[in-house]
């Protein structure tokens, strides 16, 4: 269970760590607590998953949404997101050069020069030399925004909502897939580019490389890459990108024409634009070499079209969509494969099977036949195709009873059939689960958990859940190899899934296995609202307070969000010359980049005749390997000006985000002749771990966290406890509030502290006189005890709550264990 700050500190105390509140150890244990990595369910969430079971249907629809609170990027990630631990990412796609691209993995565009120049004044409205094409949602665990698979999934999210809104509303989850919807649709009314008659002009479909982003394995806030931005134009009009966006659009209409009405018009100007566009030009393939590569190779252009040309009509009821579309339709199709990003058929089809029963006037199979030169003795009814689905997929089941259609994302396409089968029953039982319903039920309770291997493929469901998906944001790892525990817990991310032996892997370097993405997850959202619908009942509770903070493993120490987790080797010479090698990285919880990140090791001189005799060398580092121009430059040795026979290397790169990068950075320091120079009185090497072996800075999970090497950001204290015990604000530079916040105690207001009638006028355990009682105190009246800092006269009073006239260490411990409520009063006599 998530435990507050006050728990966390009594907990401290109750371990006996505040005994030497007098050292520098003081400081350590006073300084806000900082979190270090480790993947761990709430037990809260856990209670809850084992009360209720596996099957509970508003708990899964509630977790399924929360994957694409992870891959949000852009400019507003932080007033959307319900994460603590994602933040605004990739800000630069707001400022794309307006140039043609040298190479595909270089700033620019794929727009020709001549083209950008006709068309300069709508590309760049403000003449600033940049496009704006920021927002949408990361691809998966990397960060591309691949233009099909995000139309795809902005379309697919807003089917769901459209068919079984009532789902989302009866468990109060309406809004937060609005949020969503509108966070994929505004992006791709962001995209497109229209004249001042409305004409569209140019669509982005794609931005950033696959082959340049899959080189690193990073957060996205810290991705400094080079994002090159596609766009298709009346030369190149790429017709699956333009409809597929379109009918997204047109989907986002008639779930908000009726709360929303000028944004769901807005909506609908979009999706009429994209789709006059498409049948005003020539349509094509998209040019798969032109941006997503191998990654996602589209295959045809005609069953987007045809379910785009279905919504279009449900808005507008103009039948020339249909009568457009209908050449194209591919009547036989739904049953030959499965809904998904590349092959939309069970979709389209199922949507003109809606229109021809909701409007027969239509006749929309007579249409079909007219158009495509058919006779009265070929088709039927758009229903039949699709019911044929189902045999054919039950045929398909594992041993373990599982629909297994392909290797790649099994899970994706089992339920999107789920989605299929209840948008069936709506229509064709009078919204009742048929034998189709119930055997998709049987499916989702496989994903669930009832398998051979019981486990459960969606992440953080239960306590049985595939914990280690392929995602770079929430692993918080060096890399997808890195047999670690992940930092965040991914909750209800849909893993790729099972084999057709009921076998599954779950690790994170498997990209097919656990792989995650939006448009595995897009389809499994609808399932889960259509299940609820059909099988949900009051008994049915979603989980409170969700999501919950991460959980992490406490540790005392200088900091705030930013720590160093590093080793070392020794090589020490009898002479007492030698080196130690040093491996690190620095770690933080925060999603907010700072600049001139430095890191400093302190050492001891005074067995030293020479201090400067010391040198330091780099030995690798990593982000200069993977992320150049990035290079961190060792410098010093350097004095440290606090105290006496200390001084310090330092680290530092000027313009890269070093800080979360989960890149090493390796080098070594000692004396080689000359003197003499013993590092175990050396400050930084503290609880430095050591290893006898160079395998070890070539492994994972070696380095382990340090509060003796100091974390700097413009030459400011962020992270670490330096030689004389001064530890940073408890805020980041960048961060810092602009009042002073209060301590949680179990979320009651800070009271007053009991006074005798003389003591009336003072706050009694107020060190730094903000008028609270709290863990700030603590961390001031040890500043003020080391030299580091000092209390006014009022503050001297107020900190001496054992009243022996002057306030010392025992003082501290007394005032710290008042505020975990260990203490009832102050003072005390």
């Amino acid at each position: 269970m998530k435990q507050t700050m006050t728990e966390r500190i009594r907990r401290a105390a109750n371990c006996g760590l505040a005994i030497l509140m007098g050292t520098a150890l003081s400081v350590q244990m006073a300084a806000v607590l900082v979190p270090t990595q480790v993947n761990e369910v709430p037990n809260a969430v856990l209670e809850a998953s084992a009360a209720e079971g596996n099957y509970n249907y508003a708990k899964l629809l509630q977790y399924s949404m929360y994957f694409y609170d992870a891959n949000m990027c852009g400019t507003e990630v932080d007033e959307n997101i319900r994460y603590v631990w994602r933040g605004d990412c990739h800000t630069y796609d707001a400022q794309v050069p307006l140039q043609p691209m040298e190479t595909i993995q270089s700033p620019g565009t794929n727009l020709t020069q001549s083209f950008i120049d006709k068309n300069k004044d709508i590309l760049d409205p403000d003449g600033d030399g940049f496009i704006d094409v920021a927002g949408g949602f990361h691809d998966a665990g990397d960060h591309v925004k691949f233009g099909i698979p995000e139309n795809y999934s902005a379309a697919t999210l807003g089917w769901g909502y459209y068919e079984f809104r009532d789902s989302y509303v009866k468990t109060g989850q309406d809004d937060h897939i609005e949020t969503i919807l509108r966070y994929f649709n505004d992006y791709l009314m962001k995209c497109t580019f229209r004249d001042d008659s409305g004409k569209v002009i140019a669509h982005c479909y794609q931005v950033g490389e696959g082959g340049l982003d899959h080189a690193f394995w990073n957060s996205p806030e810290i991705d400094e890459m080079a994002r090159p931005a596609w766009f298709l134009t009346a030369e190149n009009p790429q017709t699956d990108y333009v409809v597929s966006a379109a009918g997204a659009l047109a989907i986002n209409y008639l779930n908000f024409k009726d709360t929303d009405p000028e944004y769901a018009e807005k909506s609908l100007d979009y999706a009429t634009a994209l789709m006059d566009f498409a049948m005003t030009n020539e349509k094509q393939l998209s040019i798969n070499e032109e941006g997503p590569m191998a990654f996602y190779r589209s295959s045809k252009w005609e069953d987007d079209y045809c379910w785009a040309a279905a919504w279009m009509y449900l808005c507008t009821e103009d039948v020339k969509y249909l009568e457009d579309a209908a050449p194209y339709v591919d009547y036989y199709a739904p049953s030959g494969y499965c809904f998904n990003w590349n092959d939309m058929w069970g979709g389209a089809n199922t949507m003109w099977a809606v229109i021809n029963q909701t409007h027969p006037e239509l006749d929309l199979v007579n249409m079909v036949r007219k158009a495509q030169g058919k006779n009265q003795y070929v088709y039927d009814d758009f229903w039949d195709e699709v019911e044929k689905c189902f045999p054919t997929w039950q045929q398909l089941e594992t041993p373990g009873g599982y629909a297994f259609l392909s290797q790649w994302g099994s899970a994706r396409y089992n339920t999107a059939m789920q989605l299929i089968a209840y948008v069936y029953d709506k229509y064709t039982n009078d919204g009742k689960p048929s034998e189709y319903s119930d055997w998709a039920k049987s499916q989702m309770d496989y994903i669930l958990g009832d398998n051979p291997m019981d486990r459960c493929y969606v992440v953080g469901y239960s306590e049985n859940s595939a914990k280690f998906p392929h995602h770079r944001a929430a692993s918080g790892l060096t890399k997808c190899e890195d047999p670690d525990e992940h930092r965040y817990v991914l909750f209800g991310a849909l893993v790729g899934g099972p084999d057709g032996s009921d076998k599954h892997i779950d690790v994170t370097s498997d990209y097919i296995y656990n792989e995650v993405t939006i448009d595995y997850n897009a389809a499994f959202v609808g399932a889960s609202a259509g299940i609820y619908a059909y099988y949900g009942d009051e008994s049915m509770e979603v989980t409170p307070d969700f999501p919950p903070e991460p959980e992490f493993n406490e540790e005392e120490g200088g900091g705030n969000s930013y720590w160093v987790e590093a080793c070392g080797i020794d090589d020490k010479q009898d002479t007492g010359a030698g080196v130690t090698k040093l491996s690190f990285m620095v770690k933080t919880t925060s999603v907010k980049k700072l600049d001139n990140i430095s890191i400093r090791y302190y050492y001891n001189s005074s067995e030293m005749t020479d201090p400067m005799a010391m040198k330091g060398s780099e030995l690798y580092d990593q982000p200069a390997v993977e992320a150049a121009p990035a290079d961190g430059v060792t410098s010093g040795p350097y004095k440290y000006d606090k105290l006496d026979d200390t001084y310090y290397f330092e680290v530092t790169y000027d313009d890269y985000n070093f800080a979360n990068c989960a890149k090493k950075y390796q080098m070594t320091m000692g004396c080689y002749y000359g003197d003499k120079w013993d590092p175990d009185n050396d400050w930084s090497y503290k609880d430095l771990t050591i290893y006898d072996e160079d395998d070890a800075f070539f492994g994972t999970g070696n380095e382990k966290r340090t509060d003796y090497i100091c974390v700097y950001s413009d030459g400011v204290l962020i992270g670490g406890i330096e030689p004389d015990g001064s530890v940073p604000d408890t805020e980041t530079p960048s961060e810092k509030p602009t009042e002073k916040p209060t301590d949680e105690r179990d979320d009651e207001p800070t009271e007053k502290p009991t006074q005798s009638a003389n003591d009336e006028k003072l706050l009694y355990g107020d060190a730094d006189c903000s008028g609270a009682v709290d863990i700030l105190d603590v961390i001031a009246l040890n500043r003020a005890l080391l030299g580091s800092g000092t209390l006014t006269e009022l503050g001297k009073k107020q900190a001496d709550v054992d009243l022996d006239g002057t306030p010392k260490s025992a003082d501290s411990l007394i005032i710290m264990k008042y505020v975990v409520k260990l203490v009832a009063e102050l003072p005390v006599k």
